[in-house]
């Protein structure tokens, strides 16, 4: 694929419509396990997406990508601390990034609405914000990598 934004863009996409598969947060306490599965599938799916898109954008920034056993953790550190989301983002990522750490680990038998339900209230306004930043800053990468007139 081609340039950072066509691959946030891609993903951006991607979690488009995992977002408009979800089901509403009054369901949630209806559905039957398999569906809750599924639900929590697709919550994981968009943390994915999320860390995706801040990799590649560290990386279009030229910024080392962190390793080790808490780098889910570090790269959205990494991510606020180079300007791709604002504290208050990371923030409100974090429980995503748990719950997917968590439904990574778990059996699918083991999620409980209750805990689901506050994620999917949240999850349109949360991923709606972390679209506007993610594409501010690729927008601000553009801007970067153009040779400046006097350069010419």
């Amino acid at each position: 694929m081609g340039s950072l934004r066509e691959k946030v863009e891609a993903e951006l996409e991607q979690m488009d419509q995992a977002l408009r598969e979800l089901p509403g947060t009054r369901r949630v306490k209806k559905l039957s396990v398999l569906e809750l599965g599924g639900t929590a599938s697709l919550l994981s799916s968009l943390y994915h997406g999320v860390e995706n898109i801040l990799k590649q954008g560290l990386l279009a920034a030229g910024v080392a990508l962190p390793s080790g056993a808490a780098w889910h953790r570090d790269l959205l550190q990494s991510a606020c601390e180079h300007g791709m989301v604002s504290r208050e983002i990371r923030d409100r990522l974090a429980p995503y990034m748990a719950f997917r750490h968590f439904f990574t680990h778990a059996y699918g038998f083991d999620l409980d609405p209750e805990q689901l339900a506050p994620l999917i209230r949240e999850v349109r306004a949360v991923f709606g914000c972390f679209k506007r930043e993610a594409r501010r800053f690729v927008r601000k990468q553009a801007t970067r990598k153009r040779p400046s007139k006097s350069s010419r």
